[in-house]
């Protein structure tokens, strides 16, 4: 006689929202200043460099210019309006304008370099800290510097090809408005392609940024792998359990709004100093601590535990009998 095994049960993102909530408060509370403090040090250097690409194609004008006096022409001359003379111009000014690019493009890559490297630390050192609840910051920094360095690489490609793919489309897009500015209706043709795949992308690039950060770099701690190996294992998690992937980024996109709401109103009731840097992360805590828990709880049910039982906090044994 033979018995079927029991199938495994599909991870659960409101259940590990649920115990990232006891983790959070079993950690956090009661209140101590100089933990929540380093924590909120830590959340910041976690969160810089998380904020997305935007852009945004400069928009068009009004009306007509005004006309021209008397004389003859077919009004044509007036059809391009001030993106005409702006492309001719740009047109008589080639060498300047790809020098001024230039040295903005690698201003803002040093930049992007510099912001995700500390990023890329942090999250390894935060990860740590809400995983065992500890406050050490130098130990974990040290002790996980090869795993960030890998990540930061996939991060930095990242963030190198969405801003390339961004800044190319915005650049057609702009190329489109000058040369087409006298076609409305080759003009609305380009904009209908261009901004889908614009929005497409940034889409994407979100998603990536979700999958690394979440998922990604703690499958690095759990298993000891490169980033690399980390997302082919978490390709096979995603495949495995499309469902619970899809409801924990709808879920998080709920909580991201109401992390964003609840951020609105701490900058009202304090004339917004709490939107000082680490003030945020410091008295706003909680919200960080859950939203860095919660993933690690989602993958605790998938096979990758990095929680483990916090020693006990001096204000703990001092409260404890």
């Amino acid at each position: 006689m033979t018995t079927t095994p029991l199938a495994a049960p599909e991870p659960s993102p409101l259940e590990a929202a649920t115990g990232a909530y006891e983790h959070t408060r079993r950690l956090l509370f009661p209140f101590h200043f100089e933990r929540w403090l380093a924590l909120g040090l830590v959340a910041f250097l976690d969160q810089c460099g998380r904020g997305g690409i935007g852009g945004s194609v400069p928009g068009g004008g009004g009306g007509p210019g005004p006309g021209l006096p008397g004389g003859t022409g077919n009004g044509s001359g007036s059809a391009a309006g001030p993106f005409g003379e702006l492309g001719a111009w740009m047109g008589q000014h080639v060498a300047l304008v790809a020098s001024l690019a230039a040295v903005a493009i690698t201003v803002i890559i040093a930049l992007m370099a510099l912001v995700l490297w500390i990023n890329s630390r942090a999250t390894f050192v935060y990860i740590e800290n809400v995983a065992t609840g500890s406050t050490d910051i130098a130990r974990p920094w040290r002790a996980h510097a090869e795993r960030a360095r890998s990540y930061f690489a996939w991060r930095f490609a990242l963030g190198l090809g969405v801003m390339v793919a961004v800044l190319s489309l915005i650049g057609l897009g702009i190329a489109a408005v000058l040369t087409l500015a006298g076609d409305g209706y080759r003009l609305v043709i380009a904009l209908v392609v261009l901004v889908p795949l614009l929005l497409a992308v940034i889409v994407a690039a979100a998603l990536l940024s979700v999958g690394l950060r979440d998922f990604a770099a703690p499958i690095q701690m759990a298993a000891g792998v490169g980033c690399g190996d980390a997302l082919r294992r978490l390709g096979g998690l995603v495949r495995r359990h499309p469902l619970a992937f899809f409801l924990y980024v709808v879920l998080k996109v709920v909580f991201g709004i109401a992390q964003g709401m609840a951020m609105l109103v701490a900058a009202c009731l304090t004339c917004c100093c709490i939107l000082i840097p680490v003030v945020t992360q410091t008295f706003l805590q909680p919200l960080f601590f859950f939203e860095r828990a919660w993933p690690l709880y989602l993958l605790r049910q998938m096979g990758y535990d990095l929680l483990t039982a916090p020693a006990p906090t001096p204000w703990q044994v001092a409260r404890d009998p």
